[in-house]
């Protein structure tokens, strides 16, 4: 029996000019509407140029999700230290799109560490994440972070949208592990949401370590293509996936869930892969990874769970600067 293919949403992340570039080749819309696929939009501004490509994806069927995002000042991704800025980002959003006509049929609460951390973290991930752990905050900061994150997904679903997360996988060791200091040291928060998207990109993963966590997840993100805020990086552009990557962790994560999520759109615009992808075929599984590398991405999570579990420990041999 043929496998029916999964319901595609693509994150875009342009400012007005660019996205008005891109939207405006001949193959992307008809692509979009074609393959009923959804766009997760960053609104990394709220002009009216913007609103004027959402009226018209929506007007040809086309998804369009809100995913808010802050001024780089103050943090550019939601995070522990920034719910009141993120409260206001959303009233704003929505004054935006009640003023265009704008449906906006979710919004997406995209869950990561302060942007200015993310230069150190993409050259020296280990050397980062340890200094982000020395500078961790108490479990208060974060239960109150998370307690207003709360609040704001109620706000959002009064307007009749639904809300939807972007985390990190390693969010779900951490639930496993009844821990904090995963939330503490990045400034991560959890939050009931309709629906969960993990960031599983092999470009940072590796490709055992994304399916490592395909299972646990319910809705799944693949990437990079290309995009992003860290597109002009050197390091960031020698990950870009080439298509012969690409399309077996789609077939493997279609096999997993219905809901999978590319990262970017641009990226895959940029690189001419669009008919590629409306030509896959899903019903053909994805070729099984060698055993060692299955292996190996097992016991990097339970590892993970174990330096979760030490919280306590951590905490009394390491006071937070």
């Amino acid at each position: 029996m043929d496998r029916e293919a999964p319901r595609l949403t693509f994150f875009v992340e342009l400012e007005s000019q660019a996205l008005d570039a891109m939207m405006s080749r001949p193959e992307v819309l008809p692509f979009l509407a074609e393959n009923r696929c959804a766009l997760s939009m960053g609104l990394i501004d709220l002009s009216p140029e913007r609103a004027a490509w959402v009226r018209e994806l929506e007007t040809n069927g086309v998804p369009v999700t809100a995913w808010l995002l802050l001024d780089v000042a103050d943090g550019y991704w939601l995070n522990a230290d920034n719910a009141d800025v993120a409260v206001s980002r959303w009233r704003e959003t929505r004054e935006w799109a009640e003023t265009a006509g704008l449906r906006l049929h979710r919004v997406g609460l995209d869950v990561e560490f302060p942007r200015s951390e993310s230069k150190g973290v993409l050259r020296n991930r280990r050397a980062a994440v340890l200094d982000m752990f020395r500078r961790r905050r108490s479990r208060e900061q974060v239960e109150r972070a998370e307690a207003a994150y709360g609040a704001l997904v109620e706000e959002i679903r009064a307007t009749g949208r639904s809300v939807e997360s972007y985390h990190f996988p390693y969010l779900l060791d951490e639930r496993a592990a009844g821990s904090w200091i995963l939330r503490r040291s990045l400034g991560l928060v959890d939050v009931a949401v309709d629906a969960e998207v993990f960031m599983l990109y092999a470009t940072y993963l590796g490709r055992a370590g994304a399916r490592a966590y395909f299972e646990d997840a319910p809705c799944i993100a693949l990437g990079v293509t290309g995009g992003g805020v860290n597109q002009n990086e050197p390091e960031a552009r020698s990950r870009h996936l080439r298509f012969e990557e690409l399309e077996p962790e789609l077939r493997a994560a279609a096999a997993h869930t219905r809901d999978v999520y590319v990262f970017s759109l641009e990226g895959c615009v940029e690189k001419g892969w669009l008919d590629r992808i409306a030509k896959i075929e899903w019903s053909e599984p994805a070729p099984p990874l060698p055993i060692g590398e299955r292996i190996s991405a097992a016991r990097s999570r339970f590892f993970a769970r174990s330096l979760f579990r030490a919280e306590p420990l951590w905490d009394r041999l390491f006071a937070a600067r």
